[in-house]
């Protein structure tokens, strides 16, 4: 694992992105929190939240077009710097009056991570080979993992101690630091990929972008691995993101648990998920990336229905530890399946359609936990959800197969 985070230029890639990272959680901790104080209104927070996830399900897809024409590692510095001029603007917000400018401002940032995550994602296979992409994914996810930790319990204190100006000052700051390294990343050389003619103006090229959106959204229909990994990740997170909604009110509800003892679960959800990182890290070369889809997934599905039924902290504290490193194998599996599996030239394409599919999946899942709920049950709802699990597992068994990768263009 050490050998392949040493590797120059994904080495360069993986810090700057856990320093973005620990940025993006410190303000994701404290901003609601200073939304809320300047408003003192639940459905004024929860507005910021649904700023910053509508441009994954609006934009995210077209963002990949221009991800595949555009150079990436340009993009993702163009990006960076982007994001930390659009921060600075949360400097200004003093009063209730400037509660506009967080919606803008959450919406606009989103808006340029919709062009620098598929390039991200896309970009790593050609920084390391085919074989270490299982373990860069994996150090990837470590990161998202440990940055999360990391980020919520500074965001606490420096929104306590230095206030919301530090806060925002170090997101941006943060950017400007994994721009900088991207900087030095020197990629390999690669084929071109295909550029539309320069005489090409107006409508043309607009029809052109058209054109290549709608070629993206056939690959992944043609392609059956790819259109497979759709369907069962598009499952996966309908009953991930009815989880993520009631997990508060079976703590309190049904656990009888309070404030601590959600925070038990979610840390022990969060260091099973930094222990599979390393786990899978270290079996990189060893696994497969299709086993980890399938596995972990039914494993998710199985433990997640006897934590719903057995509701007893004894028992779900250990239980989610299991979640954690489950769910880490079915991500890094994911991921890795559909770089090993897309050409160069379509990857922003299927990468920024894969990421509309989530977020248009989770608000499904979000809406019927929230509206069905009260209605049927939390405990029954939660089993519907843990039942999906393990119905996107049966449907990875069934539809997908050990992969036979594209060559790489890179």
């Amino acid at each position: 694992m050490l050998a392949v985070l040493r590797q120059r230029n994904f080495g360069l890639l993986w810090l700057g992105q856990f320093i973005s990272a620990i940025g993006d959680w410190v303000l994701y901790i404290a901003l609601p929190f200073y939304t809320f104080s300047l408003t003192g209104s639940a459905l004024a927070t929860g507005a910021m939240f649904m700023a910053s996830t509508l441009p994954r399900l609006l934009f995210g897809s077209v963002a990949g077009v221009f991800v595949d024409r555009w150079d990436r590692k340009k993009t993702m510095i163009v990006a960076d710097v982007l994001r930390a001029v659009i921060v600075l603007l949360l400097l200004v917000v003093r009063s209730p009056e400037w509660l506009w400018l967080i919606y803008l401002s959450s919406f606009a940032e989103a808006l340029v991570s919709q062009f620098f995550v598929p390039a991200k994602t896309a970009i790593i296979p050609r920084l390391v080979s085919e074989q270490d992409l299982l373990t860069a994914n994996s150090l990837n996810a470590f990161s998202d993992a440990i940055t999360r930790l990391l980020g919520a319990a500074l965001g606490g204190v420096l929104m306590s101690w230095l206030g919301s100006q530090s806060v925002i000052l170090l997101d941006s700051a943060s950017f400007l630091v994994s721009g900088t390294l991207i900087v030095l990343i020197v990629l390999p050389a690669a084929a071109p990929l295909p550029l539309v003619p320069s005489h090409k103006r107006g409508g043309a090229r607009w029809l052109a972008v058209w054109k290549e959106w709608l070629g993206g959204l056939r690959r992944v229909k043609q392609e059956r691995l790819i259109a497979s990994l759709f369907v069962v990740m598009g499952v996966a997170y309908l009953g991930d993101s009815m989880f993520s909604v009631l997990i508060v009110p079976l703590v309190k509800n049904i656990m009888g648990g309070g404030a601590l003892q959600l925070s038990w679960v979610m840390m022990a959800h969060g260091i099973g998920g930094l222990t599979g990182g390393l786990i899978l890290g270290q079996m990189g070369k060893s696994v497969s990336p299709y086993r980890l889809n399938t596995l972990g997934l039914g494993l998710t599905g199985i433990i997640a229905l006897i934590i719903i039924n057995f509701p007893l902290l004894p028992v779900v504290l250990p239980l989610m530890l299991f979640v954690g490193f489950a769910i880490m194998a079915w991500s890094v599996g994911t991921q890795t399946l559909l770089q090993m599996n897309i050409q160069d030239q379509y990857r922003g394409r299927i990468f920024g359609t894969l990421g509309t599919t989530m977020a248009l999946m989770s608000l499904i899942g979000m809406g019927l936990a929230g509206a069905l709920a009260d209605l049927l049950g939390v405990v029954f709802i939660l089993d519907i959800a843990g039942g999906l699990y393990l119905v996107s597992g049966v449907v990875a068994w069934v539809m997908l197969h050990e992969p036979a990768p594209f060559a790489r263009s890179s």
